[in-house]
């Protein structure tokens, strides 16, 4: 492909299979309590107990669900045959919903992930992390929103990215954040619901820098058929397995985004605010960007133009997110090992300024065509 030497991001390997002779147990719960559930609520853990409770928790709190639905949760520390604390915390809880499974062997995680998707037994598996919440509306409006989008896709539904609201999580004093999460869902359940979503297509790594075109955090939400026909999450391509994922998906299926936020992303007590995890992202993002430059001679050009004025914008972008956090300062030149060109000052303005500008109207052009169509279709309002 062009010169290009690096890994073959799009080859739908089959990842399900490298953990074929990995067992996952059932060790709580009943299957037949819920049949044919609609949506799963999938929650892969290790060693995560103090929080893993307020992730079920908040899947346990979800509004006015007329479908059926369960949760499974994965644990991924291996099962020795004894009781560990995760198992503790489950049938401490109690509740019929969960399904609660246990690895033979200790899993990568992209690895246990697809375990899950493969365990799940819902048309539609939501992911929700042990160290997050998801708002209690997450799944009626999520049912909504799956139910609009199959009858106006071009192409089969393959998956919605959610927003999400992002709080700093302080280990030494965990209560610190529980004032500004009550205020936020107080905030957000008041809000009405709405159809204003976005599609993510392989375009939008050339204008946001994201592969995939969104990030996918609590709350995304995947057609089950898809993830498994497409080869799951493959960990051998790096830290943004997830990422590429949806931009896999999008060959043969369309895969949107919400606006509104459906759950809290805990930040700073996590392996993505390590500042290994800076490197590995932005690595990851910048080669992923050099393979999709190299596909076709237009796409060529575009990185030849544009692709410097990318890197620094989005090395720019981690850098502002992770001081929000727990880092400390971190500095542009800290990535030159990386990509060490320095992008046009002129290119790189208009790459900023005009370029978004572009992206921003259409994307606003398609959310109003798409609430449109929902304004004439009563059976989604009732």
């Amino acid at each position: 492909m062009n010169g290009y030497h690096g890994p073959e991001f799009e080859a739908n390997e089959d990842c399900f299979h490298k953990t074929v002779g990995v067992q996952t147990r059932l060790l709580y719960g009943n299957p037949d309590y819920i049949k044919d559930p609609l949506f799963t609520i999938f929650i892969p853990t290790y060693k995560r107990v103090d929080l893993l409770e307020d992730a079920i928790n908040s899947a346990l709190s979800q509004w006015h669900t007329y479908f059926p639905w369960d949760i499974i949760i994965v644990d991924n520390e291996e099962d020795d045959g004894k009781q560990n604390e995760t198992e503790k915390l489950i049938r401490k809880i109690d509740n019929k919903r969960i399904l609660y499974y246990r690895n033979s062997e200790h899993l990568r995680p992209g690895d246990n992930f697809n375990r899950g998707i493969f365990t799940a037994r819902g048309k539609w598996v939501m992911m929700l992390h042990d160290d997050d919440i998801l708002l209690p509306y997450a799944l009626q409006y999520m049912e909504k929103t799956v139910r609009f989008l199959e009858k106006h896709c071009n192409k089969p539904l393959g998956a919605v990215s959610a927003r999400y609201h992002q709080f700093t999580y302080d280990k030494e004093k965990p209560e610190n954040h529980k004032a500004e999460l009550a205020n936020a869902q107080n905030y957000y359940v008041n809000q009405p619901f709405s159809y204003a979503l976005y599609k993510l297509t392989h375009s939008n790594i050339l204008f946001t820098g994201h592969i995939g075109g969104d990030i996918p955090s609590n709350g995304a939400t995947y057609l089950r058929k898809a993830v498994i026909e497409t080869g799951g999450f493959n960990d051998d391509l790096g830290i943004s397995a997830d990422l590429i994922l949806y931009y896999c998906l999008e060959n043969k299926y369309s895969v949107y985004s919400t606006t509104i936020p459906y759950g809290f992303y805990r930040w700073g007590n996590n392996t993505m605010s390590k500042p290994e995890s800076t490197y590995k992202t932005i690595k990851n993002n910048y080669d992923f960007r050099e393979y999709v430059y190299s596909k076709n001679w237009l796409l060529g050009l575009w990185g030849k133009i544009f692709g410097s004025s990318q890197y620094r914008r989005f090395v720019v972008q981690v850098i502002e997110q992770k001081e929000k956090s727990v880092q400390g300062h971190l500095k542009t030149a800290d990535f030159d090992s990386i990509c060490s060109k320095r992008p046009n000052k002129h290119v790189y303005v208009i790459y900023v300024l005009a370029i978004k500008k572009i992206y921003d109207f259409f994307k606003a052009r398609q959310m109003a065509k798409l609430y449109k169509k929902s304004l004439k279709d009563k059976e989604l309002w009732e």
